[in-house]
């Protein structure tokens, strides 16, 4: 409504400013009349002017022309009162007929109601933007975790293969040095073993050789073939009894598990074997001892001295073939007793 009153109002003042230069044109002619009833016609249309019958009432200014059609005395053309601000030609705001007050409300209603609606559907549309945001925004969130996760999980992992190398490696470490420790400790006493191997092995060579110089030098001449009857003391009483008197014999013969002693025909052929192709020494029956038989000779009437050769080098030793003691006490072993046997058959023996 307040658009249609603008619009016409748009439409008089152009109405007005068209028909304005009437008035400059009036004079004292015979126009004059026109002139005025053309401004009439204006105050009319532009319903100001009122009561008095005077151009210029209705409390405005006059607007009417002076006695003899000039001017009025302010020199104006009566049209200057337009220009304050053209409320003249405005007019009223407000219809004549008033507005209807339930258009009014009713427009006024239905605004309120399409903008509340469009606020309602502008706020819902805010709030269903944010809640989007936001559960984007928790997403984003999530999803870096997520991944941030993901990586501390992978670094772990990686840490532990690390770690888990490493010990590998520490162990395969451990284990070869240990592993060199034991074929290094291996090594040497092989090396300790064969040294000591080598040492017993030349002085076994040594003793021979030293045996087979007194053979040739000064050894008893009657180490020779006919040994037997070349001995110079008494000899032939030693039988070699397959039991021998000896009282400690039975107990411990059953304690080694054996029932005789070695034969004197056994030791005589060693002996005579030995003669013959120029060695010194025999090796005992049943031990690891070496007799070194040209060594034999009597100690008074039953005794006798010799030399032998044990694992520890060569030991000189002195038996009684009567009471069956070896450096003066019984044989320990059955090797013992052998060696006692051997020697007292050599010295007193058939």
């Amino acid at each position: 409504m307040n658009r249609v009153l603008r619009v016409g109002t748009l439409v008089g003042l152009s109405l007005c400013l068209a028909l304005e230069p009437l008035p400059l044109m009036a004079g004292s002619g015979p126009g004059a009349g026109t002139a005025v009833l053309s401004e009439d016609l204006l105050l009319a249309r532009r319903g100001g002017g009122g009561g008095g019958g005077g151009r210029g009432g209705g409390g405005g200014r006059s607007y009417g022309r002076s006695t003899g059609g000039s001017r009025s005395s302010s020199g104006r053309t009566g049209f200057g009162n337009y220009s304050n601000g053209g409320s003249a030609f405005r007019g009223s705001s407000k219809p004549a007929g008033g507005f209807s007050s339930g258009s009014k409300k009713a427009t006024s209603s239905g605004s309120r109601q399409v903008q509340g609606g469009q606020g309602s559907g502008n706020r819902q549309q805010n709030a269903s933007s944010r809640q989007q945001g936001r559960q984007d925004l928790a997403g984003d969130r999530q999803g870096q975790r997520s991944d941030r996760q993901g990586q501390r999980t992978d670094q772990r992992s990686d840490r532990q293969g690390q770690r888990a190398d490493q010990r590998g490696d520490r162990q395969g470490e451990r284990t070869d040095r240990t592993e060199i420790r034991q074929e290094n400790r291996t090594d040497r006493s092989r090396n300790r073993q064969d040294e000591r191997s080598d040492r017993v092995s030349d002085r076994t060579d040594l003793r021979r050789d030293r045996s087979d110089n007194r053979w040739d030098n000064y050894w008893s001449g009657w180490a020779r073939p006919g040994w037997g009857y070349a001995r110079p003391w008494n000899y032939g009483w030693y039988g070699g009894w397959s039991s021998p008197p000896w009282g400690w014999w039975g107990a411990s013969a059953a304690a080694w598990g054996v029932t005789a002693l070695t034969t004197a025909a056994i030791i005589d052929a060693a002996v005579d074997d030995a003669i013959t192709d120029q060695v010194t020494y025999i090796a005992v029956p049943n031990t690891s001892y070496e007799l070194y038989y040209p060594s034999v000779e009597p100690a008074g009437s039953q005794g006798v001295t010799f030399v032998v050769n044990t694992d520890t080098g060569t030991v000189e030793m002195r038996a009684d073939c009567q009471q069956g003691t070896l450096d003066g006490r019984t044989p320990r072993t059955s090797e013992e007793a052998e060696l006692l046997n051997a020697a007292c058959v050599v010295a007193y023996g058939d």
